[in-house]
């Protein structure tokens, strides 16, 4: 494949790559699961781009180099993860619930004997917006830390990546963590 067509086809991984971070910072729901699809799609497409590529040629490199993102993002995103449900399992404050207790446990009896868990939730709804608003800081930081390292760490790949294909560049070390 002529030099070219390779940047081509490695610019349309990054593309990808950037829609599906972009795509993940939008707070609605279809985002995200579009997000989580392009992600996933942006996987085959480097690990197929990599296996047809020469050894050492330029796909190779950025395909092995966006392969490397995704996982150690993964492995990232569970260590984030853990930290923020001890922080937040720590500071959560239940009290907001304590009026709904009685009905939540009547419920959850019923949905056990019936198989309809939706009565445990219409049970805890008239509570729910009361726990939202008391443990709102405490929710709005457990998310910094379970996303924010990924999104910089997403952003700073993505970055150097995209900036190295423009120019038609190789990585210097497409399997290191940074």
């Amino acid at each position: 494949m002529d030099d070219n067509k390779e940047q081509k086809a490695i610019l349309n991984l990054y593309g990808l790559f950037g829609a599906s971070i972009i795509l993940s910072l939008v707070p609605f729901a279809a985002a995200a699961v579009l997000s989580l699809l392009f992600f996933t799609a942006l996987l085959f497409m480097a690990y197929g781009l990599r296996k047809r590529a020469a050894p050492e040629s330029l796909q190779d490199n950025h395909a092995t180099y966006v392969i490397r993102t995704f996982w150690i993002t993964a492995l990232f995103s569970a260590i984030t993860s853990t930290l923020a449900s001890v922080y937040m399992l720590g500071r959560i404050d239940y009290a907001p619930f304590d009026p709904c207790v009685e009905s939540i446990l009547s419920s959850g009896e019923t949905a056990v004997n019936s198989g309809n868990s939706a009565v445990v939730y219409e049970a805890a709804a008239p509570c729910v917006d009361g726990f939202l608003a008391f443990n709102h800081t405490v929710l709005i930081n457990a998310a910094l830390i379970a996303a924010l390292p990924l999104m910089l760490y997403l952003g700073y790949r993505f970055t150097k990546g995209l900036g190295r294909a423009l120019k038609g560049y190789r990585l210097a070390n497409p399997k290191s963590w940074f």
